[in-house]
């Protein structure tokens, strides 16, 4: 690429920043035109003789669907539903255990929606089945699981289950504790239940708790966002995970009801005052990266995402829309829980999305995730792409560290000190030119 043609980039960039977000590619429509590949092949086909990898189990139900989110959740209280899906879950997994059992995992997350919104028969059915999977993990919390402020403070049973299923490191979605920004993204019933769902939780016995917060919110002011980490800091947890939130993508329904969007500068002001403020209070993160830890040598984040985020390294998800990957082989499960449960109940394989990618279309997406700790690490992408990331990226490392966006740290890429209002430039100096040139066209 051309200094002209970058900087051609990077004035369509200006003019639409919120397209430039973590998630890789820039519409999912890219891949599917591109790169998808039929018929999916089983996946025990592409991950066999894997020495180590990550698992996810996913589990879709949620009491709402916030308008910010873009995962694949199911609002339905139908107890017979969720016990369905927990049995194609595990039938699933089931169809994994001979070649599952030879692989060393690395970390276990159970995320979605919200799996507390099972029922804790349904969690412990569900613990006992990965339990084999999970015995000889060396992580000393490699098991995590999601939950809301709501179901730790009024169902501690569920939180004692899920300890004594093996559930070392657990995160709480408290997201803000603004009700009326709360109640503008669907989101409502837990500010005044966080002080005893953390009461709970710390009763219960986790070794880690994290707290998940947002900025960047419709209409959150700068001081909304203070007082939230005041909040969030008398709290104490382990870790404190704060998202910046996504406006991307033409059906997001946050877009569509939002009439000002944030600025990038706002974004940079309000990330600039947490990490200030955290850092300040004992929490520890590089300038960039959205995640805290109170601990030394610990990122903030589960097993599960540092070895997906950081080192790239392969994961098998189970569950409606989970994803797995391998290099740069990626699948989706069918999106619905109605036909996950319908083709794993039939032993049909449940893959509905699978995409054989380029090596630069898997580093965007290696760059980006690695960036969510502000940093990339040269060894890190050489083991996962037996390639130099200086020389892969050596126009566009010149650009950013010359324009003061990033700096060279030893062996690391690191986002600059005040610089993350940039982070949607930063972001596309990843995106390789067809995905670029398929982007500016669409616009």
């Amino acid at each position: 690429m051309t200094a002209d043609t970058l900087h051609d980039w990077l004035e369509f960039v200006e003019a639409h920043p919120h397209d430039f977000t973590i998630q890789y590619p820039p519409r999912r429509e890219y891949f599917m035109e591109h790169f998808r590949r039929l018929p999916a092949p089983a996946v025990r086909d592409w991950f066999k003789g894997l020495d180590a990898l990550l698992l996810y189990l996913h589990v879709p139900f949620c009491e709402a669907k916030c308008y910010y989110c873009n995962f694949a959740v199911d609002i339905s209280r139908d107890a017979r539903i969720h016990r369905e899906y927990v049995d194609a879950l595990l039938r699933e997994l089931e169809s994994h255990a001979d070649w599952l059992a030879t692989p060393r995992i690395l970390g276990v997350d159970i995320g979605g929606g919200t799996p507390t919104r099972l029922a804790t028969q349904e969690l412990e059915r569900l613990l006992n089945e990965i339990r084999p999977f999970t015995r000889n993990m060396s992580h000393p919390f490699p098991l995590s699981i999601e939950t809301t402020p709501s179901i730790a403070a009024e169902e501690p049973e569920k939180l004692a289950a899920l300890r004594a299923g093996g559930v070392a490191r657990i995160s709480l979605g408290v997201q803000s504790f603004n009700a009326q920004t709360l109640a503008s993204v669907n989101r409502r019933r837990q500010i005044e239940r966080t002080e005893m769902a953390m009461t709970n939780v710390r009763a219960t016995g986790f070794m880690r708790t994290n707290l998940d917060i947002i900025f960047g919110l419709p209409n959150q002011s700068l001081d909304d966002w203070r007082r939230d980490l005041e909040r969030i800091i008398a709290f104490a947890p382990d870790s404190v995970t704060t998202y910046d939130c996504l406006y991307r993508g033409r059906d997001r329904v946050l877009t569509k009801r939002t009439a000002a969007l944030p600025t990038p500068e706002a974004y940079g002001a309000m990330y600039d005052y947490a990490h200030t403020t955290l850092v300040a209070a004992g929490w520890h993160a590089s300038y960039g990266s959205v995640n805290f830890s109170r601990h030394a040598g610990e990122t903030g984040t589960s097993a599960y995402f540092e070895g997906r985020l950081l080192d790239g390294l392969p994961y098998l998800g189970l569950g409606n829309y989970a994803t797995s990957l391998r290099e740069n082989l990626w699948g989706f499960n069918a999106h619905y829980v109605s036909n996950y449960t319908t083709l794993v109940s039939a032993g049909a394989n449940p893959i509905e999305f699978y995409y054989e990618l380029p090596p630069a279309e898997a580093q965007a997406k290696y760059a980006l995730y690695s960036l969510n700790y502000g940093f990339i690490d040269e060894s890190r992408f050489a083991r996962r792409f037996g390639a130099r990331f200086t020389d892969t990226y050596a126009k566009e490392l010149d650009l950013a560290h010359g324009a003061g966006w990033l700096e060279q740290d030893g062996n690391r890429w690191q986002v600059a000190p005040g610089q993350f209002r940039r982070m949607h430039a930063i972001r596309s100096l990843f995106y390789p030119e067809p995905a670029r040139r398929w982007l500016m066209a669409l616009k």
